[in-house]
């Protein structure tokens, strides 16, 4: 019998190894991503018809397709040139016989052995760095090769020798560009949808923002600061969506300096498994984006994030980072996804946990965000030009307030796109799917006509004519009328979401 788990794993192992995008493969393959999806997801195979052109493409052969290793990697050729005669892990005196470990590495005939705790486990009373020695024989002779962990060797093309593996450089290929007007405002959320799309998996940004709850966010400062749409900044998103798509939870916060060559070691690790790492700060400013590969042995990371635009080549290649990240998440083991009923009924409690959540180092949550957002708009003396409030404090404002309408608006776009694709699972879900719908349209609307120059006939605060412009289009105007429009459209929210957030807490009953 076919196992569709194998064939899936096999495909996406091969195609991975080609740098090709699940996107890039479809293309060359002429069918849709999410076909390439479902086969290497194990939910159905190939058509027959499909095979020999697979093969082609990965370089493989349909039996191997249809037929693969029991395990994730690639084969080597069988050859009577090489003996394995011994194998040790440790150090010093703690050192361990591992040929039975050897033995059965040999069985799936990987091309590369990686030395670290997981394929030969350490003696639980070291603390030094341990090490992998083999020794072997092949025509020329008995040979001895040590790898500390960490490292790992990989066999010649014959398959007669070993060499330790050169990794002071490793980039993953064609992770995808970011950039904001995409569809994709939260940088998290966007920079996860990219990491996920590379290896493989088909979530969109509104499933990630949905099963995370990022789509029922708002945060709000006082201080008018760009921080508060970073999707983490007060609450955490992270850990349920982590666990919703079936990964272990591995995030790093404000590490001390002197953890940075551990985390480090973490990070080339991650890339050498094909796992992108996310990390906020890497360049220009704090939004979140993902570590690409690395050169000179980690101390070089390379990048996308949604500042490269105007800094991209022809080819769009990686840009070095600036800053070392001060969060990182990694994607940790693989666990098993809990039921799509069971992630949306966790996704329905982040929405009434989030709406009612306290103020965090000075971000306020969900229903107090709306209160305090719209106070700032009717308080009058921070839009008025004075000695105590400047041009440039206005103009911030003015900034801060259109990237909070810009996440709102796609947060709740988001939340009606997942709630409406999730009716089928619980009933009357479909309601709070419209009345998000109804939160979006209105916000879209309002932030069209506040682009609009000829929308506002009010008196300009700051100085006749004055706008907040943006590369040199306009954004929108210091006029009351638009403030105090804005303040009344988000009370009208605020009103909606309450409905919601009881109405979710009756379905979850």
């Amino acid at each position: 019998m076919l196992d569709n788990t194998r064939i899936g794993n096999f495909i996406a192992d091969q195609r991975r190894a080609k740098g090709l995008t699940g996107e890039k493969f479809a293309e060359r393959l002429g069918v849709s991503p999410q076909a390439v999806s479902k086969w290497e997801n194990g939910k159905c195979l190939p058509e027959t018809a499909l095979l020999p052109e697979i093969a082609a493409i990965l370089g493989v052969t349909a039996d191997e397709i249809l037929n693969p290793p029991q395990a994730s990697g690639e084969k080597i050729p069988s050859h009577a040139g090489f003996e394995l005669l011994g194998a040790w892990y440790g150090s010093g005196p703690n050192q361990r016989d591992v040929m039975h470990k050897m033995r059965h590495y040999d069985y799936f005939r990987w091309k590369e052995i990686h030395v670290d705790h997981e394929s030969f486990p350490s003696c639980p009373g070291t603390d030094e760095q341990e090490a992998l020695t083999l020794v072997y024989r092949n025509a020329s002779g008995i040979h001895t090769i040590s790898c500390p962990e960490g490292g790992a060797l990989r066999y010649s093309d014959d398959g007669t020798e070993l060499f330790p593996q050169n990794h002071s450089r490793c980039v993953l290929p064609d992770i995808m560009t970011l950039e904001w007007d995409r569809g994709m405002e939260c940088c998290w959320a966007g920079a996860l949808y990219a990491a996920l799309d590379f290896m493989g998996h088909s979530h969109t940004y509104e499933q990630i923002m949905g099963l995370s709850g990022a789509c029922y966010r708002l945060n709000f400062t006082e201080v008018w600061d760009w921080s508060a749409t970073d999707a983490l900044v007060a609450f955490d998103y992270c850990s349920p969506l982590m666990k919703a798509i079936g990964y272990e939870n591995v995030f790093c916060a404000r590490l001390p300096k002197e953890e940075r060559a551990a985390e480090r070691e973490r990070i080339m690790a991650d890339l050498r498994r094909g796992k992108p790492v996310l990390g906020i700060n890497l360049r220009v400013a704090a939004e979140w984006g993902v570590i690409t590969g690395y050169g000179d042995n980690g101390k070089i990371f390379y990048c996308r994030t949604y500042f490269d635009k105007n800094d991209l080549n022809e080819n769009k290649d990686y840009l070095e980072t600036d800053n070392w990240p001060f969060l990182i998440q990694h994607f940790g083991k693989e666990l098993e996804q809990p039921p799509a009923l069971e992630n949306l009924r966790a996704s329905l409690r982040l929405l009434c946990e989030s709406f009612e959540a306290p103020c965090e180092r000075g971000y306020y949550q969900g229903r107090a965000a709306y209160e305090r957002w719209i106070a700032g708009l009717r308080n009058e003396k921070l839009w008025t030009k004075s000695l105590k409030n400047k041009k440039d404090d206005i103009r911030r404002r003015l900034g801060v307030n259109e990237s909070q309408l810009l996440n709102l608006e796609d947060a709740r776009r988001c939340a009606a796109a997942y709630l409406r694709e999730s009716a089928a699972l619980l009933p009357d879900v479909g309601e709070l799917a419209a009345a998000y719908e109804e939160i979006y349209e209105r916000l879209r609307d309002f932030r069209a006509k506040l682009h609009n120059r000829e929308a506002w006939a009010g008196e300009v605060d700051v100085e006749p004519g004055w706008f907040m412009c943006d590369e040199g289009t306009v954004s929108f105007t210091n006029d009351p009328a638009a403030h105090r429009e804005q303040a009344d459209l988000l009370a009208w929210c605020l009103e909606r979401e309450t409905w919601i957030a009881a109405r979710a807490k009756e379905l979850m009953a």
